[in-house]
């Protein structure tokens, strides 16, 4: 389970979120947009980031209070990893049946379920507001930030290219619709991380083996 439980959890990782805590009106829009999916009674996450190899896809699904259902399917995986979290208890897959994580993994995943579904959210970073856009054909509210790397040392490697995040919020429901990550002024170039986030009433996440006791 090692090497697919270190995918699911660095999948996660990258979903973390960059909102601003300030009381600047664009940065107050943007966290009362994930205010509002933290009391969501289920929401799901899916996103997709490209590489030189292929595209990684991500889909998360949450239903309140603290289950998740993750699938990773990435270039070069024989099968998708599959991740599925109830309370403290949580299990893996990559197609030759689900086992118990170990401790560790475990940790990290139920950690993640947690600041998703019951924590209050960890905001950082400072969003402008960009005004109307759109999404899928819709009608959207854009807010975007930027995250620069620290500068390079004379004789190291060079920076990391300067990334922008943008959240993508509902107008009429205040849900954030969409959380995209990509190269500042790169207009044209595919994003680092494309998400969209959905709502659906009929998601059901039940316990791969056995029941939490």
């Amino acid at each position: 389970m090692g090497k697919r439980a270190t995918l699911a959890v660095t999948a996660l990782a990258f979903l973390a979120p960059t909102v601003a805590l300030a009381a600047d009106d664009c940065n107050e829009a943007v966290v009362q947009a994930f205010g509002k999916q933290h009391a969501a009674k289920a929401f799901r996450f899916a996103a997709a980031m490209p590489s030189e190899g292929g595209v990684t896809r991500m889909t998360i699904d949450y239903v309140r209070p603290d289950r998740m259902h993750q699938k990773v399917e990435a270039p070069g995986q024989p099968a998708p990893v599959e991740t599925i979290a109830i309370g403290r208890w949580a299990w893996g897959t990559q197609g030759g049946g689900w086992e118990e994580l170990q401790p560790q993994f475990a940790q990290s995943v139920v950690s993640h379920v947690h600041e998703a579904l019951i924590a209050p959210p960890k905001l950082t970073g400072t969003f402008a507001c960009q005004g109307k856009t759109t999404l899928d054909g819709a009608e959207v509210l854009a807010y975007r930030t930027v995250a620069r790397a620290g500068a390079a040392a004379e004789g190291s490697a060079p920076a990391e290219p300067e990334l922008t995040r943008t959240i993508l919020v509902d107008p009429a429901s205040g849900l954030p619709v969409g959380n995209i990550v990509a190269e500042s002024g790169a207009e044209g170039k595919p994003a680092v991380f494309d998400g969209r986030y959905s709502y659906p009433n009929d998601l059901v996440i039940e316990a791969p083996i056995g029941a939490p006791k």
